[in-house]
């Protein structure tokens, strides 16, 4: 974070306001989104002016409304000060991406992460990423590694237009094909098999375990998200292993990456497994 937003309201809010205050807060392009407890409620447009005047790169501060939820993981977004829009243009390892975080899910805190992946990826590798998204990870790998072909698929048709735009938008990629529809669906009718497979799906990608490993090569790489508490991330290998177990297919190695902090003591995780 830019400043210090405790320090910067310390004479504007009460001790007793000062320690509800939630310091940190998301920067998706030049759109700070923050957390606004109901202590604060009364002075949230004084955090967002304060926000904005003291971070040049920011032009709009807008609250979480509710939490992620539904089927496509949204959040509302109520503006408190600056412009009055809530799309943006984000830019994460020379690739650049416009999102509107109401309307479609994006988490900017998985950034580093992508970039993880995209250093894993071989020349010459076909990849496929389910849930897909407004295409984060397709252009990432594909603006940094040498894929041969790098295949994305979305059901949120909103989300899928941003993706279009996106690969658009960075013309230098010409190895990223966009899918728009249901992975069971789409998966089957691509009748191919892919080198590595990433599932940025950690609510709900357990249930299409079973399909991913039925398209994964031999001695290909499997990446599967999972939220899982702290001492208990080998249950979300158990998972992939029972998965390969069903298939007739050997996992030959893994490992989990902890990709992010989501509630107390529970983390967004990546089992990354090499099936023969």
């Amino acid at each position: 974070m830019a400043v210090n937003l405790k320090t910067l309201l310390q004479d504007s809010l009460s001790p007793d306001e000062l320690d509800c205050l939630v310091r940190s807060y998301d920067v998706i392009g030049d759109i700070a989104m923050i957390i606004i407890p109901d202590r604060l409620i009364g002075k949230e447009h004084l955090i967002g002016e304060t926000i904005l005047r003291n971070n040049k790169r920011i032009k709009v501060v807008a609250k979480r409304v509710g939490i992620y939820g539904g089927e496509y993981r949204t959040i509302g977004l109520e503006i408190l000060a600056g412009e009055n829009r809530k799309e943006t243009e984000h830019k994460e390892f020379g690739i650049r991406l416009q999102v509107n975080p109401e309307r479609v899910y994006f988490s900017v805190r998985s950034g580093t992460e992508r970039k993880r992946i995209a250093n894993l990826v071989r020349e010459g590798e076909n990849v496929l990423v389910l849930f897909s998204g407004i295409a984060p990870y397709p252009l990432v790998i594909g603006g940094n590694s040498c894929a041969q072909e790098i295949v994305g698929i979305e059901k949120n048709p909103e989300a899928h237009n941003y993706a279009v735009k996106n690969l658009k938008l960075n013309r230098k990629i010409k190895n990223v094909k966009l899918y728009c529809g249901d992975v069971a669906e789409i998966v089957p009718s691509l009748d191919k098999r892919f080198d590595r497979i990433v599932m940025p799906l950690p609510t709900r990608g357990h249930d299409f375990l079973d399909m991913a490993v039925s398209v994964l090569k031999e001695n290909g790489t499997l990446h599967y998200y999972d939220m899982q508490k702290s001492d208990n991330f080998k249950e979300s290998q158990y998972k992939v292993n029972d998965c390969c177990i069903r298939a007739g297919r050997q996992v030959l190695e893994r490992g989990v990456t902890r990709c992010g902090h989501c509630a107390p003591r529970t983390f967004r995780i990546c089992v990354d497994a090499v099936i023969r």
